[in-house]
């Protein structure tokens, strides 16, 4: 039996204490649930890149903020509009920082990104 998705979301993970932008992503999940699985992975001892910034953090009993890029259909290709989200924040000066993203969703709410230094392991997809 298969899952049924009623959309997908990209999302950012943004460090609180300088507001850079450090991962991009996808889940169909709930924002609060897909965070809460990064920081178990950073716990676990996950040894890629954004769990070490992760785990950083929490050394400094903080955690990532995380926002919602775009909110896609499920019939959309996630997998592209994750790579597209990748490279648009890889670009150079896609937007003048600091740059206040808009809400995506009925639960979003601004997000103030003030640099981006992705950690991503992979260009998506």
């Amino acid at each position: 039996m298969s899952v049924r998705v009623g959309r997908y979301l990209i999302y950012g993970l943004i460090d609180p204490l300088d507001r850079g932008l450090r991962y991009i992503g996808k889940t169909h999940k709930r924002r609060e649930w897909r965070l809460d699985e990064h920081i178990k992975h950073a716990v676990e001892n996950d040894q890629r890149a954004v769990y070490h910034w992760i785990r950083g953090l929490l050394l400094n009993n903080e955690k990532p903020e995380i926002f919602i890029f775009k909110k896609i259909s499920a019939d959309s290709d996630w997998r592209q509009a994750e790579k597209e989200a990748i490279l648009f924040w890889k670009q150079d000066n896609p937007v003048q920082f600091p740059y206040l993203h808009p809400p995506q969703t009925k639960k979003s709410k601004e997000t103030l990104i003030g640099y981006v230094d992705l950690l991503n392991a992979t260009n998506g997809g």
